[in-house]
């Protein structure tokens, strides 16, 4: 494409990042925004300006990369993905040394509960529930609980710098310079997230493997490029990983649902080798279908009930909470104008139950979301639906204004509020990095600290605590969830201008994971984990070997 495609595609991008940069600061300096005519024309101008600006210096920057030149393959992948694997897992080992047997916040807890009590629940992966347990039973069997624990984190971390290891085995058979290599193994290791989210026992790890290997699947088999129905190992690995994918996460399956979408106009439109793309389409159906119905049987299994589904009303809840907070006339905040009906504000307590918008808290759900009825959503959809169109069109500056602010950590890249989400002012262990230990609820299942490295666990507790990585210079922005979003816009907007539209076919698996991340209840670095890892990867893979991606 001519430069002034790519001045329209970048020019684009860039002035969406400034409506949330402007927004963003905005409401993290005032904490609201009102939407006036002056405003809007203002900050549209604003954003214009800047992003035309930046978009041109975009283009022209990214137009100094020479990547039309064909990579020589490289033999030997195998052995440089091995010593990676083993560079990554002794980068890892000390903290989990440090934290043996494990770091058990987040939701493991909960799933932890379920498994002791034998009432199961699929708000959380079964298949994740199910094998904490099976290492929990073979801990016991052996004599110690925690031992089994330890082994699952242990298997864990193994996993996740294989699955890396493999990453880089791949680049390296590529051809890609060894320059570009060792900046990505030394982020790998370096960077502190990936040395506690590799210990940490959440769901969210195995999911980020699964993630990693259905990218990498896909990208391989792009490369080679083989016009036939013939299915090979990498065909079983996609589908395989697209299995876990959905197992380990329950977004995994929304997120791929868009993949399965893209997948269908590819299909339809590509212009060259449609056969291949049409391979790729039907080995991840029957991954994605496989993995349901595991999911099912799993569910039939364990005699599983359904979780509350008002995790997928999150960002209305937000909209509804924050709406009656700054009209209700309940005095919380001093712009509440109490111009809000009383026949809003009736439905409204049936569906937001004890007064609870009054918990209202801009950057999470959750205070308002667990006293919320989502049976009034579902037996009452009309009623539900009409009210929240209503209330839309009367405050349409509230809706915009709570959307803004519970994805204020995705969307803008200098926003700290992610940090202290969680913080509760009496426990330790609630920062972005979350490593929160509740002996009280850990003990009595045989699960306690035994940490084999205590110096360095106090020094590892302590820059968790206080946000440590907000203090480290240009790094601290590779830890921050706002500036991958934009990572990914470049590199989609990159191969948009220079026609590379094959590599944008696993790209749409990472779009249809933010929209799930946009429409949750909050910010978290869990959540972020699985494209942290991935980028670095994804732009090395987008690059060279034109004559083949187009």
């Amino acid at each position: 494409m001519s430069k002034k495609s790519g001045y329209l595609i970048f020019s684009s991008i860039m002035v969406f990042f400034f409506f949330f940069c402007f927004t963003g600061a905005h409401l993290a300096k005032e904490g609201n925004i009102v939407w006036s005519g002056k405003y809007v024309s203002v900050l549209l101008l604003m954003c214009l300006v800047c992003g035309i600006l930046s978009g041109v210096l975009v283009t022209k920057a990214l137009g100094l990369i020479k990547d039309d030149a064909r990579l020589e393959k490289r033999q030997g992948s195998g052995k440089v993905g091995v010593l990676s694997a083993l560079l990554f897992a002794l980068a890892y080992l000390p903290t989990y040394l440090a934290y043996y047997p494990g770091i058990c916040s987040y939701d493991i807890t909960i799933q932890l509960e379920q498994i002791v009590s034998g009432q199961y629940i699929d708000h959380h992966p079964l298949a994740h529930t199910l094998l904490v347990k099976w290492f929990m039973d073979f801990g016991g069997g052996l004599g110690s609980v925690n031992l089994g624990i330890g082994l699952f984190t242990l298997l864990q971390m193994v996993c996740v710098a294989g699955v890396m290891g493999l990453g880089i085995g791949l680049l390296y058979e590529r051809g890609v310079a060894p320059g570009y290599l060792l900046f990505v193994q030394l982020l790998g290791m370096l960077l502190p997230v990936y040395w506690y989210m590799s210990v940490s026992a959440t769901k969210d790890v195995l999911f980020t493997v699964f993630v990693l290997l259905l990218m990498f699947a896909m990208y391989k088999l792009l490369w080679e490029n083989q016009s036939s129905w013939k299915v090979g190992k990498w065909d079983f690995v996609l589908a395989i990983a697209v299995v876990g994918a959905v197992l380990f996460r329950n977004n995994g399956k929304y997120a791929y649902l868009v993949l399965i979408v893209f997948g269908v106009f590819t299909c339809l439109f590509a212009k060259n080798n449609k056969l291949l793309f049409r391979r790729i389409w039907v080995v991840g159906v029957a991954g994605y279908l496989a993995g349901n119905l595991l999911l099912s049987v799993l569910f039939v299994s364990v005699d599983a009930t359904q979780g509350d589904k008002r995790e997928m009303l999150s960002i209305p809840i937000q909209q509804f909470a924050r709406t009656y907070v700054y009209h209700g006339g309940i005095d919380v905040v001093p712009e509440d104008d109490n111009t809000l009906d009383e026949a809003s504000k009736a439905f409204l307590n049936d569906f937001i139950t004890n007064e609870a918008y009054k918990n209202y808290r801009p950057e999470i759900a959750d205070p308002v979301k667990k006293h919320t009825q989502t049976s009034v959503a579902l037996q009452r959809a009309r009623e539900w639906i009409g009210l929240y169109l209503k209330l839309l069109a009367e405050y349409p500056g509230d809706y915009i204004n709570a959307v803004l602010a519970v994805d204020a950590g995705f969307v803008y890249p200098f926003d700290v509020s992610h940090g202290d989400i969680n913080f509760n002012g009496l426990d330790k262990g609630l920062g972005y990095i979350q490593t929160r230990w509740v002996e009280n609820e850990l003990n009595p299942m045989g699960i306690y600290k035994d940490s084999k490295w205590e110096w360095l666990h106090e020094k590892l507790e302590n820059f968790a605590d206080t946000n440590g990585y907000q203090d480290i210079p240009v790094l601290k922005y590779l830890m921050m969830p706002g500036f991958y979003l934009w990572f990914y816009l470049v590199v989609a907007g990159y191969l948009l201008w220079k026609k590379r539209y094959r590599p944008l076919l696993p790209l749409s698996f990472v779009l249809g994971y933010y929209a799930t991340l946009l429409l949750g209840p909050t910010v978290q670095l869990r959540y972020l984990y699985p494209v942290m890892v991935l980028l670095p990867y994804v732009l090395l893979f987008c690059v060279g070997e034109k004559s083949v991606e187009k």
